[in-house]
């Protein structure tokens, strides 16, 4: 680990890992299989987006099913869009998770956390994830960063983590109507800014334009002017020999 002097940076690249034979299996797994299948998403540890999972007809039928089929809904809501805090608001409803799933979900609480601050102070990580030592939150942090969940620099002195980047987490249902506000306001400054370099475009053509017309203009000017010498120089006497003096 290195010191504030020397923060360790480590780019990742943020890509996650489909769900496609999940849902393939969600598709006829029902009832106690599908919740089994649910568990064993949130063990698997290369799995860190879920939304397309949700969707799944069988998947979305456990919120009416026994407690233990809708607690098994609720978490996966939890691990797609929620955090550890939410998880122990509701640990005794849920059920207990076990140590790979709760890894699972500090580090999904991390990137939450990050995608919210660029700068994430020690003491809110240990109060959000209630870890127990500095060691095993940068142990967290490090695993973290080689997961490609986020990148960026844990500076040991300054007992911080600073976020470069972001693994990107499913929305809540509630988000996506902000979401596409954000797009939308987005769209129309791209739109503004693709008029504004479409007029500078057509302003700096025609100042090209008039450059090379005067340019044009220039030119013909000095080869008027040559002509005009040239001319000149034809109709004068010949500059031959001058005349010759008088004989005695």
């Amino acid at each position: 680990l290195a010191s504030r002097a020397t923060p360790m940076s480590v780019a990742a690249d943020t890509s996650a890992s489909p769900l496609t034979a999940e849902c393939a299996l969600a598709k006829s797994a029902k009832g106690a299989a599908c919740v089994q299948l649910v568990g064993q998403v949130l063990d698997n540890p290369s799995l860190y987006v879920f939304g397309e999972l949700l969707d799944m007809p069988n998947v979305q039928a456990l919120a009416d099913g026994p407690p233990a089929h809708a607690a098994a809904y609720e978490l996966l809501k939890i691990f797609a869009y929620g955090t550890w805090k939410d998880y122990t608001a509701r640990a005794a409803q849920l059920g207990q998770l076990s140590a790979a799933q709760a890894t699972k979900l500090k580090k999904l609480s991390v990137v939450s956390l990050a995608a919210a601050s660029k700068s994430l102070p020690y003491d809110t990580l240990l109060s959000e994830l209630e870890i127990g030592s500095v060691r095993e939150l940068e142990n967290l942090l490090i695993e973290c960063v080689y997961g490609e969940l986020l990148s960026g620099k844990l500076d040991q002195q300054a007992r911080v983590f600073e976020v470069h980047h972001s693994l990107g987490r499913d929305l809540h249902p509630s988000e996506v109507a902000q979401m596409g506000e954000l797009l939308s306001r987005w769209h129309s400054g791209a739109l503004d800014a693709l008029g504004s370099i479409r007029s500078k475009l057509e302003t700096y053509k025609a100042r090209c334009e008039a450059a090379s017309a005067t340019a044009a203009e220039l030119n013909s000017s000095v080869e008027n002017v040559r002509a005009n010498l040239r001319a000149q120089d034809d109709s004068e006497p010949g500059g031959g020999g001058g005349g010759g003096g008088g004989g005695g």
